[in-house]
C-alpha cells in the first residue's frame, strides 16, 4: 500500500474514532478526562477556573465547551498544549478569542504559526489565527500552580514531534504523556516534525522514571493507563526499533517486510485500532529511510 493511501485511511480511521461521542470520566482531586474529541483532554478544577491539557479537534469544539461548562465554574481559564497536532490544538482559536491563556513549548508555536504539511497523510495545515497561538512559550520545563495543584511541565527531546512535553499533577499524582504515550494501539510519528522511532523509544523508558505504581497515567490516545501499560509500550518501541533496524540493514523492501509480517508479535496487541500493521512498517519504513 503506498505511503499516501496508507495515510489517508489512518487520518480518516482516526476521524471517524471520533464519531463514538464525547465522555468526561473523574480521576481524582479535582481532575477530570474527555475522550472522544480527538487527543485526550484533561481538565483541572481550580477556583479561578478550568485548566486544560489540549483542546481536541476543531469539530469537537461545541461539544468540548458543553462538557466543560458542566464541571466547577463552567470557565477555561488556562490551556497546555502537549504539541501541535490539530487533534491536541483544534479548538486552540476557540478558547482563545475567549480569553484563554494559551501555554506551549516554543516549538509548538513556531509550527502552529508556520502552517505545516503532513506527508505521510498528503495533508496542508494551514498557519493558525493568532487568536489559537500560545501566548506563554517555555525551552524546557517549568511548573503551573492552579489552585491547590502543582503542575510541573517538562519538554522532551523529539520523538512524536519536536515540541512534545508532559505533565505531572504532583498532588493528585496523574500524569498527561501527550502523544508520546499510545495505550493499545501504534501510534503515529511524525517524521516532518523531527518525530522517530528511537525518540519515541527513550522517551517511553524517560517516561517510566516520572511514573510510579500509583501514577495514574493519560496517553495522548486509548485508554488510562498504569505504569506496567507504559513499560509494555516502551518495550514494543524498542522492539519495533531493533526489528526495522535489522530489516532496513538487511536491504528489504517495503513490500519484503510487509510480506515478512515479522510484527506479528506486537499485531494482536498494538496493531488493532488506528494505524493497522501495514501503516506501522509503511510509516516507519519512509520515516527511517529518510533520517539514514
Amino acid at each position: 500500500m503506498a505511503a499516501a493511501s496508507v495515510g489517508g485511511a489512518f487520518l480518516r480511521s482516526s476521524l471517524r474514532g471520533q464519531a463514538a461521542g464525547i465522555s468526561v470520566t473523574p480521576l481524582r482531586d479535582k481532575l477530570h478526562l474527555l475522550s472522544g474529541a480527538g487527543g485526550n483532554i484533561m481538565i483541572q478544577e481550580g477556583p479561578e477556573g478550568l485548566l486544560l491539557i489540549d483542546s481536541g479537534l476543531s469539530t469537537s469544539t461545541a461539544g468540548i465547551l458543553a462538557e466543560t461548562a458542566k464541571i466547577g465554574n463552567g470557565k477555561v481559564t488556562l490551556l497546555f498544549n502537549t504539541h501541535w497536532h490539530t487533534d491536541h490544538t483544534g479548538s486552540n482559536v476557540a478558547l482563545g478569542k475567549q480569553g484563554v491563556k494559551i501555554i506551549a513549548q516554543e516549538n509548538v508555536r513556531t509550527r502552529l504559526a508556520k502552517g505545516q504539511y503532513m506527508e505521510f497523510f498528503k495533508r496542508q495545515v494551514d498557519p493558525m489565527p493568532p487568536e489559537g497561538l500560545p501566548a506563554q512559550t517555555f525551552r524546557d520545563k517549568g511548573k503551573i500552580k492552579f489552585g491547590a495543584e502543582t503542575v510541573h511541565y517538562e519538554y522532551l527531546p523529539p520523538a512524536h514531534t519536536d515540541g512534545d512535553s508532559v505533565l505531572h499533577f504532583q498532588n493528585a499524582n496523574v500524569f498527561h504523556g501527550g502523544d508520546l504515550l499510545f495505550n493499545g494501539l501504534y501510534p503515529f510519528i511524525d517524521y516532518g516534525s523531527a518525530g522517530s522511532l528511537s525518540g519515541m523509544a527513550a522517551n517511553a523508558e524517560r517516561i517510566l522514571k516520572m511514573v510510579d505504581d500509583d501514577t495514574i497515567i493519560i496517553p495522548g490516545h486509548g485508554p488510562v493507563a498504569k505504569k506496567s501499560d507504559v513499560k509494555d509500550f516502551a518495550d514494543m518501541l524498542s522492539g519495533s526499533l531493533e526489528i526495522f533496524t535489522t530489516q532496513i540493514k538487511a536491504g528489504k523492501t517495503l513490500a519484503q517486510i510487509q510480506a515478512d509480517k515479522p510484527f506479528k508479535v506486537y499485531d494482536e496487541k498494538w496493531g488493532k485500532m488506528m494505524i493497522k500493521p501495514d501503516q506501522w512498517i509503511a510509516l516507519n519504513y519512509s520515516g527511517m529511510a529518510k533520517q539514514s
